[in-house]
């Protein structure tokens, strides 16, 4: 009778705990569903962002092989200006690295979930390699804009200081430090670097995109959620 005893405990027992690790996974899956959502906002706001830069690329490009940029640079400063912005992809991944750091991922029973959430983690931090090469490359490029631009000679003719404000347009045709090509011809080539890089992210948010609306089609089946 005794030993009867402690086995229903211990099956009352184990019962409970198995109770509230179900209770706890599907609070991870609740808490998974509305990151996966607000990521995805995210990553088409990033998305968009990137495919505005390419057009900058191209609107540099055509400035510099089709115009003399040294005797009307407006246009130049003008979409220079606008791609040495730039957006960080921070994704929102609280619910995946409490998963991940405490030992959490065992609540999730069923192993297609495990694997589809695991991969898009790995797509997460795909993307966030890549945000950081693209954010070198905005920097690299800032730094041709700096030893090529005229900032004396823009403040001269336009609000001191405005030259990254996006509403304002460049006026009067300002100067550069140097009229020498060379300089035209490496930013022209660091635009078409720079779409590459572009390109590439932007690749990626759209695998993210895809594989988050999977995902959440996966989850909305597995636990039965509307």
């Amino acid at each position: 009778m005794l030993f009867l005893a402690v086995f229903c405990g211990f099956l009352a027992e184990w019962q409970l705990e198995r109770t509230i690790e179900h209770h706890r996974e599907k609070q991870f899956i609740h808490s998974l569903v509305e990151d996966l959502k607000r990521d995805t906002a995210q990553v088409r706001i990033y998305r968009n962002f990137n495919d505005n830069m390419v057009k900058y690329c191209d609107s540099v490009q055509y400035c510099i092989r089709n115009t003399d940029i040294f005797k009307n640079s407006n246009d130049l400063y003008n979409y220079s200006k606008e791609l040495s912005r730039f957006m960080r992809y921070y994704p929102t991944d609280r619910t995946i690295q409490q998963l991940k750091n405490a030992g959490n991922m065992r609540l999730i029973r069923k192993w297609n979930v495990s694997n589809a959430i695991t991969d898009y983690d790995s797509k997460t931090i795909l993307l966030k390699e890549l945000d950081k090469q693209l954010n070198d490359q905005v920097v690299q490029y800032r730094q041709y804009l700096i030893e090529f631009m005229d900032m004396t000679s823009y403040d001269k003719l336009n609000p001191v200081g405005s030259f990254l404000d996006s509403g304002i347009k460049t006026k009067g045709n300002p100067g550069f430090i140097t009229n020498d090509i060379k300089m035209a011809k490496m930013l022209y080539n660091q635009a078409f670097t720079f779409k590459i890089f572009l390109a590439t992210a932007t690749n990626s948010a759209e695998g993210m995109i895809a594989e988050a609306k999977q995902l959440l089609d996966l989850l909305q089946k597995e636990y039965h959620l509307r």
